[in-house]
């Protein structure tokens, strides 16, 4: 049995595999997320979350499963809530999905999907993945990624370890910079963190793009001021731990490449980006 929403492109079933919904539907916004997720919330407001819709079915003798089919505004926002907690590159369900012991999470389109049985059981993870596959089947179209993405250079990349965001808190959450938005990171930013190079040696690579030119000089001067007062009219630092940081402008885009391992890694990396590669 399906059930069709009519504030929604998406399906949503009533029951799975013996599973059927036993609580009401709910349904929250940006003025209410707080009532559900109490202390996670920031986590989607810093994108365009606009709506989450909640159920939870039940089963006898079997954890109950609980869906949220969040919609998040855009493609680029759906993509950057899943990327902030993704460990593995996995394409079974939507833009990208990945399942750990009774969590299902995917995107796809503007849509980000959670489902969780827990704990586990060999029916519940059954009855979680074909959830997963309706709705997926019921999302028509999928959407672009941020086009900052496509900047990141390709070799060496480390490919689940893309994070996109557009609020300074996110960043520091994967590599401390600073207590303060010294970058100028806000809601017309678009930024994304990627490590690079062989697992326990990676370097990381931060692109920053700004709205204009002026905003992008001064996230350039108070990062220089602030963070890598070294830096002067040397693209390339080593600091004290022995590693490289390297910083440059290019228009609108900052690059800053963190942990390198040589000055020659550094600057690879960083005309790597100039380049297109």
């Amino acid at each position: 049995m399906e059930e069709a929403r009519s504030d929604s492109a998406v399906l949503l079933p009533a029951d799975v595999d013996g599973w059927h919904l036993s609580k009401k539907e709910q349904a929250y916004d940006r003025e209410t997320l707080y009532e559900y997720i109490d202390g996670g919330a920031e986590l989607y407001l810093s994108y365009q979350f606009k709506s989450v819709i909640t159920r939870t079915y039940s089963r006898q003798g079997q954890p109950d499963i609980v869906l949220d089919l969040f919609d998040m505004g855009t493609s680029e926002d759906a993509f950057g809530v899943f990327s902030h907690s993704r460990e593995t590159v996995d394409s079974t369900f939507g833009q990208g999905s990945q399942y750990t012991e009774g969590l299902l999470l995917f995107w796809k389109n503007n849509y980000y999907v959670s489902v969780l049985a827990s704990p586990e059981t060999a029916q519940s993870k059954k009855a979680v993945f074909e959830l997963a596959k309706r709705i997926d089947e019921s999302i028509p179209h999928e959407g672009p990624l941020p086009g900052i993405v496509a900047l990141l250079p390709k070799q060496d990349l480390a490919e689940e370890s893309i994070r996109y965001f557009r609020h300074y808190v996110w960043l520091n959450s994967h590599y401390y910079i600073a207590d303060e938005n010294i970058l100028h990171i806000d809601k017309d930013t678009q930024a994304v963190l990627a490590k690079y190079g062989k697992k326990g040696k990676r370097h990381i690579l931060l692109l920053v793009q700004y709205a204009n030119i002026e905003n992008a000089k001064l996230g350039f001067k108070d990062f220089a001021k602030h963070y890598l007062p070294e830096l002067t009219e040397d693209a390339v630092v080593r600091i004290e731990d022995g590693t490289w940081i390297g910083c440059q402008l290019n228009k609108r885009l900052l690059i800053v490449v963190f942990n390198a391992p040589t000055r020659d890694e550094a600057l690879k990396l960083m005309d790597a980006v100039s380049r297109g590669d």
